[in-house]
């Protein structure tokens, strides 16, 4: 029965890990290119920016949590093969986000108007 048990609670964890890496995946990069559009010499909202920044470091902590749950999944049924493809997925697409996050920082910063 125990086993039963640890079985379901790592399925649910798997599940719980996929969502929230496709979310964050669909969102993080639309809200970064919205963020980073502030480096345009048009009028931004001040608030908006915020918000949307707030969104793409939420999305990080997704992420973060994504691989967490899917590590704890994997602590609790050794033998789950769904929990290992989660682990690497989430930890493959966490560090490219991470890379992309910096690259398109760096380049934003490159950016020089002159209007």
């Amino acid at each position: 029965m125990p086993a039963d048990k640890s079985e379901k609670t790592a399925r649910l964890l798997c599940i719980l890990s996929t969502v929230l890496m496709i979310i964050c995946n669909a969102v993080a990069p639309v809200a970064m290119f919205l963020w980073f559009g502030a480096a345009t010499p048009q009028q931004q909202d001040k608030y908006a920016i915020d918000v949307i920044a707030v969104t793409v470091l939420g999305c990080g902590a997704g992420m973060i949590a994504s691989l967490i749950m899917a590590i704890i999944a994997r602590l609790k049924e050794p033998g789950s093969k769904w929990a290992l493809v989660c682990i690497i997925i989430s930890a493959v697409l966490l560090v490219t986000g991470v890379l992309a996050a910096f690259f398109t920082v760096w380049a934003a910063s490159q950016y020089q108007y002159y209007g």
